[in-house]
């Protein structure tokens, strides 16, 4: 039981690739916005959209290493093997099947199509309505059944 629960734990390494990913977009959009800050700072020198490029390389490794660290290399497309991609998704998957039944729980349509038990009915011979089979006495006209 806890092997299964461990196949559906997202591992510790991604979830470090995840927040190293995250750091480095936090840094590539910290170093893209002190361009602007620079460049009015200092109108006449220097070359601050540099920081703008090396900013926005960082971002878009920081994504691509988020993007590895949620969903895995297979899960992600990096390598294409989909039984690996199956395995690397498995955590998500099992959290959205958990989110379908826990929503499904709470309409009473759902709930009450779940009744295993099957209820017999006798038709009243004067007017023709459904009463349960213990019925002695018709529940529409009170004639006896």
């Amino acid at each position: 039981m806890n092997e299964q629960n461990d196949k559906n734990e997202i591992s510790s390494q991604r979830k470090g690739l995840y927040y190293t990913g995250l750091v480095l977009v936090v840094i590539g959009i910290m170093m893209f916005m002190s361009t602007f800050v620079l460049s009015m700072m200092n109108p006449f020198g220097g070359n601050p959209f540099m920081n703008a490029v090396i900013g926005m390389i960082m971002i878009m490794i920081g994504n691509m290493l988020m993007a590895v660290g949620r969903r895995g290399l297979a899960g992600s497309g990096i390598i294409l093997d989909p039984n690996q991609a199956r395995e690397d998704l498995k955590p998500y998957s099992k959290q959205a099947g958990g989110m379908i039944n826990d929503a499904l729980e709470e309409v009473d349509v759902i709930q009450n199509t779940r009744d295993d038990s099957q209820a017999i009915k006798i038709r009243c011979r004067n007017c023709k309505g459904l009463n349960d089979e213990n019925a002695r006495y018709c529940n529409h006209c009170g004639k006896e059944l």
